[in-house]
């Protein structure tokens, strides 16, 4: 079974929630398979193919790897033994993570010279390591770093992607999910690939991802300032409603005070202070709940407008991103 199509996860930072390993790994020969496809340098970076388990999780991927030695002899699909890099990511040093970053930038630069494609997809479970052992800085501190690598690879038009997988059952305690969160805040993308609905959104979503860089930031720009626009207007509008409706309640409540028959009567609730302070909380309580009770209807009216008002708002600045997504990609 296939999870994703071709060049979904190509420019992204994907962080893969799994369960079960097997499914995890399902889908990683998916994206290593679709990336061979297109052309794309595929590199399986893990911990655990310096140990006894490598040998059936490299026999166990290569019998399922389209043209397995083909790939691996032209240079297309490639291993890398990660236990150092774990090593080195537990005391905080990303020393190596530093020189395999310039390695990908000298394969990317020489596989264009080759006339190869210029994408690379880099499958690595460092991180992933480092959160199934419940060493979290050492995995934010990594995952913060890849993040912030991978920004300036767009930025400089670098196509590499990085898949890290994450056990999600780890983060099941109400007391982890700060830190899930903060991990994944560190990705662009974040599936649950035991969440049916999760794969369908992240393939509908990707689908409609590969427009022109330039075109995509300007879009982005595009749409913060409409967003900043509308905020700032809708707030000045109701600051206004405000302004108008305070200011006749005050008239109403001065001109009544005015009146010479509420001055007296006014004077007359002072002379016992004690009195006037419980009667003027019992007055304001009734007045507050009369208001409530006569208005009531029309207050939830309002609340169903205004949540109304707001969903058109979401789903028209929605379609206007999908329409100018749509004129990118011609």
């Amino acid at each position: 079974m296939r999870y994703f199509d071709n060049n979904d996860v190509t420019n992204l930072h994907l962080m893969l929630l799994y369960e079960n390993k097997n499914k995890r790994n399902n889908i990683i020969i998916d994206i290593i398979n679709d990336g061979l496809k297109n052309g794309c340098l595929c590199i399986y970076a893990s911990v655990d193919t310096d140990n006894t388990t490598s040998i059936s999780l490299i026999d166990n991927l290569s019998s399922r790897i389209i043209n397995y030695e083909e790939n691996i002899q032209n240079g297309n699909l490639q291993f890398i033994n990660f236990k150092p890099y774990y090593e080195s990511a537990l005391k905080g040093d990303l020393a190596l993570f530093e020189k395999l970053k310039i390695e990908l930038e000298r394969t990317l630069s020489k596989r264009l010279s080759e006339g190869k494609k210029d994408k690379i997809i880099v499958f690595s479970d460092v991180a992933c390591t480092l959160s199934e052992n419940r060493h979290f800085n050492e995995c934010i501190g990594l995952e913060k770093w890849s993040q912030d690598v991978h920004s300036d690879w767009i930025r400089n038009n670098k196509e590499i992607a990085i898949v890290c997988p994450h056990p999600n059952y780890i983060f099941n305690e109400d007391s982890l999910q700060d830190i899930k969160n903060k991990i994944s805040g560190f990705h662009d993308t974040t599936i649950n690939i035991e969440n049916e609905y999760s794969l369908q959104s992240f393939n509908l979503i990707t689908k409609n991802r590969n427009f022109d860089l330039v075109n995509y930031e300007q879009t982005i720009k595009t749409m913060e300032d409409i967003k900043y626009n509308f905020m700032e207007e809708h707030k000045n509008i109701i600051n206004i409603f405000y302004s108008i409706f305070s200011k006749r309640l005050d008239e109403m409540i001065y001109h009544n005070l005015n009146d010479s028959k509420i001055r007296e009567e006014h004077s007359n609730l002072h002379s016992n202070t004690n009195r006037s302070r419980i009667d003027n909380q019992i007055n304001t309580t009734k007045i507050i709940n009369g208001i409530i009770d006569k208005n009531l209807d029309t207050f939830l009216k309002s609340i169903e407008f205004a949540h109304k008002f707001y969903f058109d708002v979401v789903q028209s600045y929605y379609n206007y991103i999908k329409m100018m997504k749509n004129s990118s990609y011609k």
